[in-house]
C-alpha cells in the first residue's frame, strides 16, 4: 500500500513534501483529515499529537475504554499543499480528487469498521465520492452511513472544537465515544 502512495505524483504536491503516512496496521477506526501539514520530524505522522487536532484525537482514544482499539490516522491530500507564499493552504477539488485513490487504497488495506471523518471539506469530498448524502449532526450525537460493511461518520473537526468549543471538549469526546461504542 505505502509504495504506491509514496511514489505518487498526480496532483504535484510532492514536491513539497513526500506523502505523510501512519504506519500500516488493521484498525477498528480511521481518522481522515483534509490534508498533511509540514513534517517537523521524519517519524511523524497524519494527526499527529504534537497538532492540536492529534491530541484530541488521543484524548479519545485514550477515553475509550476498551484498550484493544487500533486506529490508524490519514488525511484526504497526503501531500503538504502551500500557497505562493510557502504558507499551508487548504488543497482543492483538484488535488483531493487526484488523491482520492490513495485514501481508498488505504481504507481497502487498513479494513476499518469506522472512518471519522473530520470536518465538512473532508466528509463533503466523501459525499461527492461516494454519494452518501450525509445528514447534519446535531450537537454532539453524530449520525452515520454504512457503506461496504465500513460506518462513515462526519464529525467536527477536532482543531474547530480546540479553538471555538473549548468548554465542550468533554461533550464532543463522549459523542464520539457514544458512536465507537455503537459500532464496535
Amino acid at each position: 500500500m505505502n509504495e504506491n502512495i509514496i511514489s505518487c505524483q498526480k496532483c504535484g504536491l510532492c514536491k513539497n513534501q513526500p506523502p505523510l503516512l501512519d504506519i500500516k496496521k488493521k484498525s477498528q477506526v480511521m481518522w481522515v483529515g483534509l490534508s498533511a501539514k509540514k513534517k517537523t520530524d521524519e517519524k511523524e505522522c497524519p494527526l499527529s499529537s504534537i497538532t492540536n487536532s492529534g491530541r484530541l484525537i488521543q484524548q479519545i482514544e485514550e477515553a475509550y475504554t476498551d484498550s484493544t482499539l487500533v486506529t490508524y490516522r490519514t488525511n484526504l491530500v497526503k501531500c503538504l499543499p502551500l500557497d505562493s507564499k510557502h504558507k499551508l493552504r487548504y488543497p482543492n477539488k483538484t488535488e483531493i480528487d487526484a488523491c482520492f485513490s490513495n485514501l481508498i487504497t488505504e481504507i481497502d488495506s487498513v479494513s476499518p469498521k469506522i472512518v471519522f471523518l473530520l470536518g465538512k471539506n473532508v466528509y463533503s469530498a466523501i459525499d461527492r465520492h461516494f454519494k452518501l448524502s450525509f445528514e447534519k449532526w446535531d450537537g454532539y450525537s453524530y449520525c452515520y452511513k454504512e457503506k461496504s460493511g465500513i460506518y462513515y461518520v462526519p464529525i467536527h473537526h477536532p482543531s474547530y472544537i480546540h479553538v471555538y468549543k473549548r468548554k465542550e471538549i468533554d461533550e464532543y469526546i463522549a459523542g464520539v465515544i457514544k458512536i465507537i461504542t455503537e459500532l464496535l
